[in-house]
């Protein structure tokens, strides 16, 4: 009996997942696409497990909804902190109106599938609304500034997840995930557009986190180039502190931040930013009850839309100067590498934590000095390649392999799709699998350096999983070729290679302060002594071996000047272009030709390119739109 129930459970189950999986095929467009996949992978939903004072964990949900609105009203609440006023000065008409213009460009940058605040409100349907909308909007908006009113949009709704490899039931353990009201996201879009060119010259170049043009791959970029300068250099040490802030978005002093940005923007914006900042409110929603656990807040800034990143960078920026004038940091290129709250000191010596520590404190900025990570860069040492940042760890084999870990565990999460190609298209598949799996595999890959051993294994590797998602197992046999034209795919080298270049040039072309190009420069300013034997590969190496394929160019990659050579044909796009499109055939023809293009056939060269092209998906034109 107990087995015929636990087959019909099964049979049930099989049932709903089809029902699940044929849905995704369903939907007309990406967004429902993925919804879709959500349902299919989705456990059902269950509150936070959350603990009280004596240990005990607690299972009524309104118990569950007071300790965790408790837990978070002492961080984003001091009672010893004035609150801040929502104005200041005489009502007056704003100098600078917010026009129709600027409301319709901030809903255009909504997203439709995010959760609505309080208001309840999608993004969609302010999107798709009558374009009357936009003028109702931006009067709306001017008034309430001209007159001082209170929109009553500052409130937010608190949905609680635990923190991922975290211990449940501590509510420290529990991220706070903010949903906004949909006119106040409008909002703060467009003095965030007014704002950014203003913030930008504030800045410093080693900031690389919430900045147009900038991510977490040129400070991969930046770590790689030190990699290679102590991997290729004897008797050179180098030493990076990595310092740990706990919380820092929720423990900004909301006055010393209006202090900083009075001197940098204008008295619209500021007043914006100060209504922003004023009477905002959380409110922490928990499944199975229908009450309230409101509570004001006046610390930190409120998360949930795009510019509260931006002001908590400016924060930390004017944290960092008060640090930089106590000059404790060694001046070694870069002596810092910046991506939001994670930063880096670089230097012969670490720096002296405790004089950090001092002068974030006094911005009320904590370093958790337990978790402060102290990395050592010398040749004979193994143990510093194992050092994450940002997501990649520093040595070049040890993060590949870690991508390829990742990318199996998510192509995983998804068996309940490959293993129905009866009810997904393949079409279907080859798109999540890119956007799902394939995306991990290759974060951050254009600052990889791989052997010839590396990617002969990566496109191994990336063959087993197209004909897992194909559905292909043994004994059926396909062949590469044929593999590759059935997922429209081409090796995954050549993608790396694609990648690779396509960040070369675009670190090329922004400033030369920025850590990326720093960190390139001091590659070839410093004398070194390489030492005997053939040299490791490294990143400048795997350029310069890409360069090396060029005939009668003389482009390459080993001193200063070749650097600024490739920067002044990176900043014209059109020699950029013949460059690349050099490098790309020359690669392409050696790596690929005798595997894509049949050998008996008798064609010329000029075929046999253009049929390489065409196999890897007209690469000369992404790279010359990326370059």
């Amino acid at each position: 009996m107990l087995h015929k129930i636990k087959e019909k459970t099964k049979q049930l189950k099989n049932k709903h997942l089809d029902e699940l999986a044929s849905n995704i095929d369903k939907t007309s467009s990406d967004g429902g696409m993925f919804q879709a996949v959500k349902a299919l992978n989705r456990k059902r939903f269950e509150n936070p497990k959350v603990h009280d004072n004596d240990g005990k964990q607690v299972s009524n949900p309104s118990q569950i909804q007071l300790i965790i609105a408790n837990h978070f009203k002492s961080k984003f609440r001091d009672d010893n902190i004035h609150d801040i006023e929502p104005y200041f000065g005489q009502p007056r008409k704003l100098k600078s109106p917010i026009t129709e213009k600027e409301v319709k460009a901030s809903i255009n940058n909504l997203n439709n599938g995010r959760a609505p605040g309080s208001d309840k409100i999608c993004g969609g349907f302010l999107k798709f609304a009558p374009h009357l909308i936009d003028n109702k909007i931006a009067k709306i908006l001017n008034q309430t500034f001209e007159r001082h009113e209170d929109l009553h949009i500052n409130g937010g709704l608190l949905i609680a997840l635990p923190k991922p490899g975290k211990p449940k039931g501590p509510p420290q353990n529990i991220r706070p995930i903010t949903l906004l009201n949909s006119i106040r996201i409008v909002l703060l879009a467009i003095v965030l557009n007014r704002i950014r060119p203003k913030i930008e010259t504030y800045i410093s170049h080693s900031q690389s986190g919430f900045r147009p043009n900038r991510s977490t791959s040129d400070v991969v970029w930046a770590h790689r180039w030190l990699s290679a300068k102590i991997l290729n250099t004897l008797n050179l040490q180098l030493n990076i502190t990595g310092i740990d802030m706990s919380a820092a978005f929720d423990t900004i002093d909301r006055t010393l931040l209006l202090k900083t940005l009075r001197e940098i923007i204008d008295e619209d914006e500021l007043c914006i930013v100060q209504f922003h900042l004023s009477k905002t409110t959380l409110d922490v929603k928990i499944n199975g009850t229908n009450t309230t656990q409101l509570f004001t807040t006046n610390v930190g800034t409120p998360q949930g839309d795009s510019l509260s990143p931006v002001l908590f960078i400016v924060y930390l920026e004017n944290a960092l100067r008060n640090a930089r004038s106590n000059e404790t940091f060694q001046q070694v290129l870069p002596n810092e590498i910046i991506h939001a709250d994670d930063i880096d000191f670089v230097g012969t010596d670490p720096p002296n934590i405790n004089d950090i520590e001092t002068s974030l404190k006094n911005c009320r900025l904590k370093v958790n000095v337990d978790k402060t990570e102290h990395t050592e860069l010398r040749k004979d040492k193994e143990d510093w390649k194992l050092t994450k940042k940002v997501g990649s760890l520093l040595g070049n084999k040890e993060d590949i392999d870690h991508r390829k870990h990742l990318s199996n565990v998510a192509l995983n999460k998804l068996s309940n799709i490959w293993n129905r190609p009866d009810k997904v298209k393949q079409k279907t598949r080859i798109k999540l699998y890119n956007f799902l799996v394939k995306s991990i595999l290759l974060y951050n890959c254009g600052t990889w350096a791989p052997t010839t051993t590396d990617e002969k294994r990566l496109d191994s590797f990336h063959r087993r999983q197209l004909r897992r998602i194909l559905g292909i197992h043994c004994p059926t046999k396909i062949t590469n070729q044929s593999l590759y034209k059935k997922c429209s795919e081409t090796p995954l080298s050549l993608q790396i290679l694609e990648l690779r270049w396509r960040l070369f040039g675009h670190i090329l072309r922004r400033d030369n302060s920025i850590p990326a190009n720093l960190t390139m420069l001091y590659y070839f300013n410093e004398n070194s002594n390489r030492g005997r034997g053939r040299p490791t590969t490294t990143l400048p190496i795997t350029l310069n071996n890409d360069l090396k394929r060029l005939q009668n160019k003389g482009v390459q990659l080993t001193t200063k000047e070749n650097l600024h050579k490739l920067q002044k044909i990176a900043s014209q796009r059109q020699e950029t272009y013949d460059v690349v499109v050099v490098v790309v055939v020359v690669v392409v023809v050696v790596v690929v030709a005798t595997k894509a293009i049949p050998t008996t056939t008798p064609i010329t060269l000029l075929t046999v390119v253009k049929k390489i092209l065409k196999e890897v998906h007209t690469i000369l034109t992404v790279m010359v739109l990326a370059l």
